[in-house]
């Protein structure tokens, strides 16, 4: 016989009210094993829950409840921060450059422990596991002693292993790095690590994406490799890639002609991108006396071109392209010729620090369809790039500071800038509102991919102060290939009159939003007045009180709307 609904649970459920009374929060369902008392002798959560469900606030409160640790909020200690302004570095350029050289040379990459024909594979894996997990308490232990945020390195032992084959068959190890941010890429003590293995090994440093870089701003970065006695080279592998498809299409129709492209200036041998041809020799160049075959190891982040270097040497694709770690999970050896060999690596992250997640995004770390927050990545891109340029790139008029803003020179914040991107391109949603997270994903993959090109120069000799640094700054972005570019065309004159065409074309799409919207009244109007009588008594009329009127295209007025605004 089934239980009434008003019948009482049980003598369990009566004992346990008669002890700790009707408190709240308890369940009738919990068994006393599932039950935990406090000092005070009141009742406890559940104490049978698996940490595996425990999220990081879940599992930092319940570390710090059986650590016994008490936390007292710090009332006057708290500093408000406008939105507008996420993202923004208070801090000058050269003390964060000189922090992050600190830090990054307090930081380090796992060590493989040593082992010879006598070891056996148990006491490899448990000798690895070991030195692995000493690594990740030290950069702990650096991360809280000095109150800095590391970049998400890579966490999984796997891959490490894979790095420390590659580093020991091979002869010469790559690592290949940005040009927009050389620094960042660089790992010094993996250099050294590299010299721990073998002291006959060679580290080369393959700036790729250099055509970024103007020849001036190649030149600087070639005199601070002299500098610190660094090797490395110039190239960019979607150049070579895309001369290598036009060869291909060239011998497919022959009666297509296609053109080499060639510098206007003729660039020095130590700061010209090298060809495909030319970086195959140099690496066969490395070859000691008596070598008959080199192997390269390729080393490098995600997203930095690392796949493509491989597929434009190999003269097709073989190995497959990726922006995020993982998608090699083993090394590959691929041979070019008889005389040299390229041993591919799996992407991985190394431990660097870096001043937020925000300059993460905008330096292709972490994944952009991800992100959880757009306000900051745009605030700092908004800070690189000049308004001019944002104007002239995407065809817009951002809005200007306020009249009463103190700032009038400030760069546009992430609300100017993306509601001025999401208007022109029509992006709103469903309540009328300009689309901001949709421009912020095309804006930013923008950046990363080149488009609005920005890079950082190598860092000054000695401690400049403020304003050299500032002026060193200036110096050198002020050559960079699209701003020069974008200053050629866009003159005085030449901006007037794209202020007039402007004006001109603002005030005929007014006028056109004027005249739909009189054409909608009047069809509304003549909707609503023939069949007003046929439909009076129809449920949900608009006569009727509490009738619900229908808006015909809301979402397209709206926008019309901010647009005219705007």
């Amino acid at each position: 016989m089934p239980r009434k609904k008003n019948q009482a649970f049980g003598l369990g459920s009566t004992l346990i009210k008669n002890r700790f009374g009707n408190k709240k929060g308890l369940s009738a369902h919990k068994f006393a094993a599932e039950l935990e008392e406090n000092d005070e002798g009141g009742m406890l959560v559940n104490n049978l829950k698996s940490v595996v469900e425990l999220d990081d606030m879940d599992d930092f409160l319940a570390t710090a409840e059986l650590a016994g640790t008490d936390f007292t909020a710090a009332k006057l200690n708290v500093r408000y921060m406008d939105r507008d302004q996420a993202g923004l570095q208070p801090v000058e350029r050269s003390q964060f450059t000189q922090l992050q050289m600190e830090i990054n040379n307090m930081l380090s990459v796992p060590r493989r422990p040593k082992w010879d024909e006598t070891t056996t594979k148990e006491e490899l894996d448990t000798a690895e596991r070991e030195c692995f997990l000493t690594w990740r308490r030290h950069l702990a232990g650096v991360q809280e002693e000095l109150e800095v945020e590391l970049t998400p390195y890579e966490k999984n032992l796997d891959f490490w292993r894979q790095l420390w084959r590659v580093v020991e068959r091979s002869d010469v190890i790559v690592q290949i790095v940005d040009a927009r941010d050389p620094l960042l890429y660089r790992c010094l003590d993996f250099e050294g690590y590299v010299k721990e293995v073998g002291p006959n090994k060679k580290n080369i440093i393959l700036v790729n994406k250099a055509d970024f870089l103007s020849i001036e701003q190649r030149q600087i970065w070639r005199a601070y490799w002299d500098e610190q006695g660094v090797t490395a080279v110039f190239w960019s592998a979607l150049l070579e890639n895309e001369k290598l498809d036009a060869k291909k299409d060239e011998e497919e129709e022959d009666e297509v002609k296609i053109e080499p492209v060639e510098d206007v200036v003729e660039e020095d041998v130590a700061t010209r991108l090298l060809t495909r041809e030319e970086l195959i020799d140099y690496f066969k160049a490395m070859r000691s006396e008596g070598q008959d075959r080199i192997v390269i190891g390729m080393v490098g982040y995600p997203n930095v071109g690392k796949s493509s270097t491989v597929n434009t040497l190999m003269g097709e694709k073989r190995v497959a392209v990726s922006a995020t770690p993982g998608r090699t999970k083993h090394f590959q050896t691929l041979n070019i010729d008889e005389h040299l060999c390229l041993c591919d690596c799996p992407g991985l992250v190394f431990p660097s620090y870096i001043s937020n997640t925000a300059e993460m995004v905008l330096c292709g770390i972490l994944p952009i369809d991800q992100m959880r927050d757009y306000v900051a990545p745009i605030n700092l891109l908004a800070s690189r790039i000049s308004r001019s340029l944002l104007n002239c790139f995407y065809g817009l008029r951002i809005a200007l500071p306020k009249e009463h803003d103190p700032d009038q020179s400030r760069p546009p914040t992430s609300n100017e800038l993306l509601d001025a991107h999401a208007l022109s391109r029509g992006f709103m949603t469903s309540h009328g509102q300009p689309d901001n997270a949709r421009s912020s994903r095309i804006v930013l993959k923008d950046y990363v991919n080149g488009k609005l090109v920005w890079s950082k120069p190598p860092p000054q000799v000695g401690t400049p102060d403020a304003d050299s640094d500032t002026k060193y700054i200036a110096d050198y972005r002020s050559t960079t290939p699209m701003l020069s570019e974008v200053r050629s065309i866009v003159d005085e004159s030449k901006y007037r009159q794209t202020q007039h065409l402007m004006a001109a074309e603002k005030s005929k799409k007014n006028e056109q939003a004027a005249e739909e919207a009189q054409f909608d009244v009047e069809i509304s109007t003549f909707v609503v007045g023939s069949h007003r009588a046929a439909h009076s008594d129809r449920p949900g009329s608009t006569d009727q009180p509490g009738g619900k009127k229908k808006h015909f295209k809301k979402k397209e007025k709206m926008r019309r709307r901010r647009t005219v605004q705007y």
